[in-house]
């Protein structure tokens, strides 16, 4: 969310007009796979006008005030809602393993849903209705001790879709255009442990650059890297893509 949005929406409310803002829109989910347990944070980036509640007496008007997010049926509070428009969540400790709409729902009642758009995969090695799964045709299951399953690709082979489900940055506070600093991202999902790939990095604004453009020194599922932005202002966000598409993006931050 922009200023001038944040602007926009005051200035409606202000004047007392009876314009229809605009519906909401989900652009991401990230990560969009997680596995049962998982203790870090989900975020969802909003394309939105929020609405906007004046406080005369603090002199205050905030934005976002009242927003509410679901997964399929369950609610997840909510941590912030950046200026950005992203809201940030952990996974509801009801929510059932399965494929879940995400749903948001401003304080007007404007509301913007993404079918599908997050997954709660069971660590426990069972289907969504809790059975066992099947066995691949050919395939022999013994229960006495016979020959297993197995267990997953092999250690070093390479990565394939739904290895790697998600990228988490660490915490980007705010930096300063042209002054190398540090970021720290996590791969998420089944091999996050053993990725070593290489990442596109980007960012969201069109008066400047990145510096490298690429992540490349991941060990065991994390890299540690040092970047340099050429650009300047507020709500500034990295994201990182992988071969097949998974993306992953940072809090938004400022750069003087």
């Amino acid at each position: 969310m922009t200023r001038v949005t944040v602007l926009l929406a005051l200035l409606l409310a202000a004047c007392g007009s009876s314009a229809v803002l605009p519906a909401p829109t989900i652009i991401a989910v990230s990560p969009r796979e997680a596995q049962v347990g998982y203790p870090g944070t989900i975020r969802v980036t909003l394309d939105a006008v929020f609405p906007i509640r004046v406080d005369y007496s603090r002199q205050e008007a905030r934005a976002g005030t009242g927003t509410r997010l679901w997964f399929g049926s369950v609610e997840a509070p909510l941590h912030d809602i950046d200026e950005s428009g992203t809201l940030s969540a952990d996974v509801p400790e009801l929510l059932p393993p399965g494929e879940h709409d995400v749903r948001v729902v401003l304080a007007d009642g404007r509301e913007a849903r993404r079918e599908r758009g997050f997954t709660l995969l069971d660590g426990d090695g069972t289907d969504e209705d809790g059975g066992v799964e099947e066995v691949p045709d050919g395939g022999i299951f013994v229960a006495d001790g016979g020959p297993e399953q197995d267990g997953g690709p092999t250690p070093g082979t390479p990565m394939q879709p739904g290895d790697i489900t998600g990228f988490e940055f660490e915490s980007v506070q705010e930096q300063t255009r042209g002054q190398p600093f540090v970021i720290t991202v996590r791969a998420l999902g089944p091999r996050a442990a053993e990725f070593e790939d290489k990442l596109d990095l980007t960012v969201n604004k069109s008066n400047g650059g990145v510096s490298p453009t690429s992540l490349d020194q991941f060990v065991a599922g994390v890299c540690t890297q040092s970047i340099t932005l050429d650009v300047q202002g507020d709500n500034v966000t990295l994201t990182v893509t992988d071969r097949f598409g998974v993306e992953g993006n940072s809090n938004s931050f400022k750069v003087k």
